[in-house]
């Protein structure tokens, strides 16, 4: 659903008040992807990386966000805490 509203307003121009677009959808797509390729993974410590991630996207530029998604999922892999 959400994804569906982030490609809408990307499609119709429609403002989302503090956000770019363009890097919603791109998290979008990093959500989908982890959460397909990693269905162990525990919704708790997904949700808190998704919201950090979600915030970082005000301050860091695309690559950082997939850098920054990437080494994470990766150290919790390796971590055991997913």
């Amino acid at each position: 659903m959400l994804a569906a509203l982030v490609w809408g307003s990307r499609q119709f121009g429609w403002e989302i008040p503090l956000f770019d677009p363009d890097k919603l959808l791109l998290l979008v797509v990093l959500f989908f992807l982890a959460k397909g390729l990693l269905p162990a993974i525990h919704n708790e410590n997904f949700l808190i990386l998704a919201l950090i991630t979600l915030f970082l996207s005000f301050y860091l530029v695309p690559l950082q966000l997939v850098l920054f998604f990437v080494i994470s999922l990766t150290l919790f892999r390796f971590l055991k805490v997913i």
